[in-house]
């Protein structure tokens, strides 16, 4: 019997998509939403309020800074935005970013100016799609983050930092799956030969998703959010999730 909880991915500013959301969601398509929190536009809290019988998550934003995770007086403010989404919704998930070429040291220096209890730490690629490392990838500064939030773990991030650093990607998901004890997950699909970011459909993917299922199905709780391209309002999110549940 399945037990994983399916998550849609939303941007705070698809105003066009609440209805459908709410409906699909009422329709049993996916079980929670996670809303990207988008600086560039005030959200409309008008219209995001018939979205309140869903559940949902919040992400916050990995642009204006926080691609870098360097925190200063422009990104304290673009985070107020994110913490009055969260409050809004009453979401017990914030999930972050942890940037570029930082140590732990460093990352916890910035993580103070805006810290949350909610806040998830994910782990990142071998390379953004600028092509540029990433931090957050390595085992060693993921067990670390894990002390200091908890992991969300993207799936399809963790194969690319696999391919970066040379490991078998099951092997590195499942030292990941027993030492990180993740509950909430990101995927999409991608080129397991390349460590770039993707985010492509799943049918697209050349890893084993079933395999990667099987090992979810076998966690005590598991939620997972498809990050896959939203295309025809929510039909290719829909197709995705159809397409993983007939793994």
């Amino acid at each position: 019997m399945e037990k994983i909880r399916y998550g849609l991915k939303l941007w705070s500013d698809n105003i066009d998509l609440v209805a459908d959301v709410v409906a699909a969601h009422r329709d049993g398509h996916f079980d929670f939403v996670e809303l990207y929190s988008n600086p560039a536009r005030e959200p409309d809290y008008s219209a995001l309020e018939a979205m309140k019988t869903v559940p949902v998550t919040i992400h916050a934003t990995h642009s204006h800074g926080f691609h870098e995770f360097i925190i200063g007086d422009e990104q304290r403010k673009i985070w107020r935005q994110t913490i009055a989404l969260a409050d809004f919704f009453k979401s017990p998930i914030i999930v972050l970013h942890p940037g570029r070429l930082h140590t732990i040291e460093s990352f916890k220096e910035n993580l103070a100016k805006i810290d949350d209890s909610r806040i998830h730490i994910e782990n990142m690629a071998g390379r953004d799609i600028n092509n540029d490392p990433m931090f957050g990838q390595d085992m060693s500064d993921l067990l670390q983050l894990k002390n200091i939030k908890p992991i969300c773990f993207d799936l399809e991030k963790a194969i690319k930092a696999a391919c970066y650093q040379n490991i078998d990607y099951k092997k590195y998901i499942g030292e990941a799956l027993l030492k990180l004890k993740p509950e909430y997950f990101h995927i999409s699909g991608g080129d397991c030969t390349s460590p770039v970011d993707q985010h492509l459909d799943l049918a697209e993917a050349n890893f084993d998703l079933r395999w990667i299922k099987n090992a979810l199905n076998a966690l005590p709780r598991c939620s997972i959010v498809f990050e896959t391209p939203k295309k025809d309002g929510l039909v290719n999110d829909l197709e995705n999730m159809a397409y993983f549940r007939g793994l």
